[in-house]
């Protein structure tokens, strides 16, 4: 099926709407794709062969794949070609689509770069018109799930959702395009940030003639057409579409006819979502989110998604057209496919498609997840509310804890916690009239299942010029003065509002790993994790019980190198204060294949020098507390590495006093283990450390006492010294900041591998959990395959039969997570189900499969478990 679905992506991703708009205009286009097309596109796509072979792809293409799946017509149609791939994958069941499980991956490598409804739609038309079928129900999930019954029955007994960011996880590109689509003209300021933007999908072509597009102008000509084809498709009286709007490319000089003619189309489309379009109870009144969905919508639909109805009928009854011939419709087949063309564009730029690792990758998605979703408007509660309910609708969550930012003062955070549960109730976005008999559940129910973790957000520190502002301003101190105010507002909140506080179970802190270290936050996750309400509303709150805040922690998810994420790991543990019951998120450089990594970068990183020595100084302290006693010479590269690197970063800092001192690596892992403390500690008199200003609660957390073990330490002129340099010495972060290439050898491999292996059972001692996201850990890691995920190295009970698998897995404590399931297009049963088929088809040395159902399931159900046990609702 290869071949079959890397044409669906050439023709459905790959050709150009301006090209299909212009064909149509003059009366050359016909349903079908030209080997001309095909071989532009084929030329970069099938690199396994040759020109022959690609006019061969084609040829099956011309007399088989473009014809009726059942060869009933031998008419030609580019759109047969969806059906031929989804009669394989696709199943249906009370209405809803389903996906056959064996075929689960081949669905997800298709769906998720051009989207679920193009096949969905199609399917369904299609097996409706062979069964002369009407169809009503259009509100089901936003990603479907498999059909795997023996899963499903496994997930209801009920599932924990530990890691799952409420702004990143409502349908991110459906809500987006229904706003684009129906308010055509309110967006261009973000059309403006996102082309001034990097592309995210780079589009390579092979033609010499290939004019660049602009997405505003790409997007109008959607909305225009869309309405057009609603309108015929429903009766609607509409005169003939005006190609001269459409013909031309898409810019603002070659499509000006257009952009003087884009007020007539925007009212149009106002008349239609005022005249056609269901007019929800939303905001005190009355507001039609899509006028594609229709004021007759049956009551099933409110039982689902029903905000998505609009866009899949529409799509739907186009296909019916095509499908049964209809005859005036066969000149408009073009219209719906440039629509379908440009669909995918924006698509691209919204939803992680693009085969690019990284976490800056993904940052660029989620900075654009809201773009086109206006605040305050129907389409932002719908984003909330859909993330959180939808949820609730197909998953039997017994614990479902999102993901949202702090505030900077407490009336700031309890106004925020009330906005998302005005836009989480259901009442915020229903239907004219009350239901006969509601299938909803209690708002109490919903509510002890539902409650929120605060994650601070790293930021990168800002380069300071002037060397003597430099010289008093620690790393990171304005993040650190945020970050103070947050776990003030939080505290206040506890203290203030404790009915609103009681929401609140667990803090974290996300974003990019490169732009802050877990030090930074640590002074506040030891404020928070051990704050103790002062009594003072007691009185008030009468019997309610006070709870603790959990932790958990953004880590080893992106890093240089594999020593650098298992440091951040380890700095999180140590500096933060985790323990049991608290939990770490990611944590793939615990997992991830060591040599796969390295190989994966070609054996050289770039990376800043100030990282290699930390990582240099932090590896060989860990071979000395594990004992590791291999590859000496490694060692000894290791050792005048860092001699040559700390010299540079720090022999110009050195005064008369000190130039006869020999700063070893153990002397600078030990300022290393202070980095914990609040650095304006260390920035003057460093000899009463034990006499510093303790008058708030605060105050006391800002010496980490828990570590390290050894207090002396901080008594120690040179370990002050070098903490001191760190944190205040503009010579020394400015040179620390510049960029060296880093050699990896064959024996720092193993050295890694071995120190990999041993800290995991160091992580196993400690009973922290692992919070483990496949699809976005897939999306951003280096591993490329589900079924090389890091979680069967961190938990395989039950997986493995093998005695030596075994005792070599420290059987940590894991989860399976969504994240960001509406960037990442994915759902918390998908995330189970990929896993699943992915291990099915694993195979042994033989040839034979590695692992059986029966085991896979019954791992799954232990992880399944154990997700519960993590809940910090407990």
């Amino acid at each position: 099926m290869d071949n079959l679905q890397d044409a669906i992506n050439i023709i459905f991703g790959k050709q150009c709407p301006d090209k299909v708009l212009s064909a149509g205009a003059n009366e050359s286009f016909h349903p079908f794709f030209s080997q001309a097309d095909f071989l532009e596109k084929g030329y970069s796509l099938f690199t396994h062969y040759g020109l022959e072979e690609i006019i061969n792809v084609y040829q099956k293409l011309d007399q088989d794949w473009f014809l009726d799946y059942y060869h009933q017509s031998r008419k030609k149609s580019i759109y047969y070609l969806l059906v031929h791939f989804t009669k394989h994958v696709l199943t249906e069941s009370n209405l809803e689509p389903f996906v056959e499980y064996k075929h689960l991956l081949k669905w997800r490598e298709m769906s998720h770069p051009l989207g679920e409804d193009l096949f969905t739609c199609s399917y369904l038309a299609y097996m409706d018109v062979r069964s002369k079928r009407r169809r009503d129900y259009f509100a089901w999930r936003p990603v479907i799930s498999s059909n795997n019954r023996r899963l499903r029955v496994m997930l209801n007994q009920g599932i924990a959702e530990n890691h799952f960011h409420l702004k990143g996880s409502g349908p991110v590109f459906d809500l987006s395009w229904m706003s684009l689509m129906n308010h055509p003209g309110s967006h261009e300021s973000a059309f403006r940030k996102l082309s001034a933007d990097l592309r995210l999908l780079t589009s390579v072509s092979n033609s010499f003639n290939v004019k660049e597009k602009q997405l505003n102008i790409l997007v109008l000509k959607a909305a225009y057409i869309r309405q057009w084809l609603f309108c015929k498709i429903n009766g609607v009286s509409v005169g003939e579409i005006n190609m001269n709007l459409l013909g031309n490319p898409s810019n603002n000089t070659d499509s000006y006819e257009l952009v003087l003619n884009r007020e007539s189309v925007i009212e149009e489309i106002e008349t239609l979502r005022y005249l056609m379009g269901y007019h929800f109870k939303y905001n005190g009144g009355f507001q039609a989110a899509d006028y594609a969905i229709p004021k007759e919508m049956s009551d099933q639909n409110f039982n689902g998604s029903f905000l998505l109805v609009g866009e899949r009928k529409f799509l739907y009854e186009n296909f019916k057209l095509i499908y049964t011939h209809d005859p005036s419709f066969l000149s408009y087949q073009h219209l719906l496919y440039a629509y379908l063309l440009i669909k995918y564009t924006l698509r691209s730029e919204l939803i992680q498609i693009n085969l690019k690792t990284g976490f800056g990758n993904f940052l660029k998605y989620q900075d654009r997840k809201e773009l086109f979703i206006t605040e305050g408007s129907i389409y932002e509660v719908a984003f909330v509310g859909m993330a959180v309910n939808d949820s609730l609708k197909f998953n039997k969550l017994l614990s479902f804890e999102t993901r949202i930012a702090p505030k900077l003062t407490s009336i700031q955070l309890r106004d925020s916690l009330d906005k998302y549960h005005a836009m989480i109730d259901e009442k915020a976005i229903q239907r004219h009239y009350p239901m006969l008999e509601s299938t909803n559940e209690s708002e109490s129910i919903r509510t002890e299942r539902h409650f929120y973790t605060l994650h601070f957000i790293k930021k990168s520190d800002q380069r300071i010029e002037n060397a003597l502002v430099s010289s008093v301003t620690s790393r990171h101190q304005a993040l650190r003065s945020e970050i103070k105010r947050q776990a003030f507002a939080i505290v206040g909140l506890r203290e203030s509002f404790y009915d609103k506080s009681q929401l609140i179970r667990g803090i974290d802190a996300a974003s990019s790993e490169f732009s802050a270290r877990p030090e930074v936050f640590a002074h506040a996750f030891r404020y928070l994790k051990d704050h103790k309400l002062s009594g003072a509303q007691n009185q008030l709150r009468m019997s309610q019980s006070e709870h603790k805040l959990s932790a958990t922690f953004h880590v080893g998810e992106d890093f240089y190198d594999v020593v650098d994420g298992i440091r951040a790991i380890d700095e999180a543990i140590l500096f933060l204060g985790l323990n049991q019951g608290d939990r770490v998120g990611h944590a793939l450089a615990l997992g991830i294949d060591v040599a796969e990594f390295y190989c994966f970068k070609k054996m050289k990183l770039m990376l800043p020098k100030e990282m290699i020595l930390d990582n240099i100084v932090w590896l060989l302290a860990r071979i000395r507390k594990f004992g590791i006693d291999i590859c000496r010479t490694e060692v000894n590269r290791l050792e005048k590495t860092y001699e040559g690197l700390f010299r540079e970063i720090y022999s110009d800092s050195l005064d008369n006093t000190q130039k006869n001192t020999y700063f070893s690596h153990m002397v600078f892992f030990d300022s290393w283990k202070l980095r914990g403390d609040d650095p304006n500690l260390y920035q003057f008199d460093t000899n009463n450390l034990d006499q510093i200003t303790n008058l708030t609660y605060w105050d006391r957390c800002k010496i980490n006492y828990s570590y390290p073990s050894n207090s002396q330490i901080r008594k120690s002129r040179a370990v002050q010294w070098l903490y001191q340099q760190y944190h205040f010495n503009p010579r020394v972060k400015s040179e620390g900041a510049s960029i060296r290439q880093f050699e990896i050898t064959q024996d720092y491999i193993k050295l890694v591998a071995e120190v990999q292996r041993l800290y995991r059972n160091h992580v196993k001692s400690l009973n922290i959990g692992v919070e483990c996201n496949p699809t976005s850990n897939f999306l951003i890691g280096t591993f490329g395959s589900y079924a090389k995920h890091p979680i069967m190295k961190f938990y395989n009970l039950g997986l493995e039969t093998s005695n030596a698998l075994l005792d070599e897995c420290p059987q940590l404590f894991v989860s399976i997570n969504t994240d960001d399931q509406g960037i990442f297009n994915t759902s918390l049963e998908n995330e189970y189900a990929l896993m699943a088929i992915a291990l099915e088809k694993e195979l042994d040395s033989s040839g034979r499969p590695r692992y059986s159902p029966t085991v896979i399931y019954q791992w799954l159900d232990n992880i399944r478990k154990m997700g519960l046990e993590q809940s910090f609702n407990l």
